[in-house]
């Protein structure tokens, strides 16, 4: 009950509460405030804001890749296998996360500009049914949301776990004037420091792999009213042909408004994806590599919940453009469906024109280089396999593995 009251969009409301489409988002967007990306809010907490933006900036945003490569360059005679594969494979995420979180950062006001636009879909929804859909919708956006979060934090907590429990900080970066091996405090401080980095890290990557599928959801209920709004169209036979006409009109307005929230959105989905499904392949490829060759029982237990986290990053997104390309094909079987066939060539006219718009799929595109779709994130994933089967006829493994100053004739 305590839970409700505190996280009420998580939770599906009663048919007869109004719609509200933007509480999709409502816990996505308070998390990209606390990034310190978004317009600082007036008075006194302006200041506030402002330093804990720059915090959390310059050390998750735009230090942690320098440190993490100089540290990571200079440490690299004295690192385990296991050890170089880790942070291996977090060098080329901690890279893309700070490309995303610009893109974000120059972007964000586009998630306003959608969320007028879910407002604007939201005052056609009359029925309970519909409002149904869309409360079920927000509360599954919300959830999901969180268990991008609890994954991603889990993963950081399990690592720096494991590198306490070693006496290694998680990936050495290098920070000017300490050294964690000149004693306990320093050890500590060098630990704290890549953790909080790695825990902002953790909420950037939350909120940038889940906004789209947050988004996408929401649009998927308000496709799914709308396919039923388009097989009701000629059905009621107290309607004048002028009336007729006028709702197939309304339709029509409708598409165009779901149309105008997807090409707000679409820059922004564009450019993370194609940042993150460029690195998806090189990333799951040195976790394999880890797993099965060099990392002990709680090296692999940090690296197999790694790999769910990179997972999450572009595959329910890409199942989702699927489902959202279906979706778009059954409007125009709904509004075949309809009952078009008695009604005055003005509104048959009207009808095919829309008919043909609707057999045009919505369609996100990575980088406007290729589609976003279940096919595209298994060919970024199989990559991973290249990855690995290289790796192993190369003879890398085994040449990592082999202790210093041991020479094989």
């Amino acid at each position: 009950m305590a839970l409700r009251e505190i996280f009420p969009s998580m939770y599906t409301l009663p048919d007869t509460a109004p719609a509200q489409s933007r509480n999709a988002t409502r816990y996505l967007l308070r998390c990209i405030f606390l990034m310190g990306i978004r317009t600082p809010p007036k008075g006194y907490l302006f200041f506030v804001y402002i330093l804990w933006s720059l915090a959390l900036n310059l050390c998750s945003t735009f230090y942690q890749p320098i440190g993490f490569m100089t540290g990571y360059i200079s440490h690299l005679s004295e690192l385990s296998p296991s050890e170089f594969l880790t942070s291996l494979q977090v060098a080329f995420n901690v890279c893309s996360c700070s490309i995303k979180v610009m893109i974000i950062w120059a972007l964000v006001k586009r998630f306003d500009q959608a969320n007028l636009i879910l407002d604007e879909m939201d005052r056609r929804l009359l029925q309970p049914s519909e409002r149904r859909k869309v409360h079920r919708a927000v509360s599954i956006s919300n959830r999901i949301f969180f268990c991008y979060i609890s994954v991603y934090f889990i993963t950081v907590t399990s690592t720096f776990l494991s590198s306490v429990i070693v006496g290694v900080p998680m990936f050495q970066n290098y920070y000017p004037g300490l050294d964690w091996r000149a004693g306990q405090f320093e050890f500590w401080l060098q630990s704290s420091l890549e953790y909080f980095t790695l825990l902002g890290a953790c909420l950037q990557n939350g909120c940038m792999d889940c906004y789209p599928i947050n988004y996408v959801l929401i649009l998927r209920a308000h496709l799914a009213n709308f396919a039923e709004r388009l097989r009701k169209l000629g059905q009621d036979a107290d309607e004048t042909p002028e009336q007729r006409y006028e709702k197939l009109v309304e339709c029509i307005q409708d598409h165009k408004v779901m149309l105008r929230c997807c090409d707000t959105l679409r820059p922004v989905i564009s450019g993370t994806i194609f940042v993150q499904l460029l690195v998806v392949g090189l990333v799951l490829g040195f976790t394999l590599i880890n797993i099965v060759l060099f990392a002990n029982w709680g090296s692999r237990i940090a690296a197999l919940t790694y790999m769910t986290a990179v997972l999450l990053q572009t595959t329910p997104f890409c199942i989702l453009c699927n489902y959202l390309a279906d979706d778009c094909s059954k409007l125009a079987d709904a509004l075949f469906e309809s009952n078009w066939i008695y009604q005055d060539q003005r509104y048959k006219k009207a009808l095919l024109q829309f008919l043909q718009r609707l057999q045009k799929p919505i369609v996100f595109m990575a980088g406007n280089f290729f589609t976003i779709s279940v096919a595209t994130n298994l060919n970024a994933t199989k990559f991973s396999f290249s990855v690995f089967t290289l790796i192993k006829q190369m003879n890398i493994a085994e040449k990592l593995a082999r202790p210093r100053g041991v020479e094989y004739n």
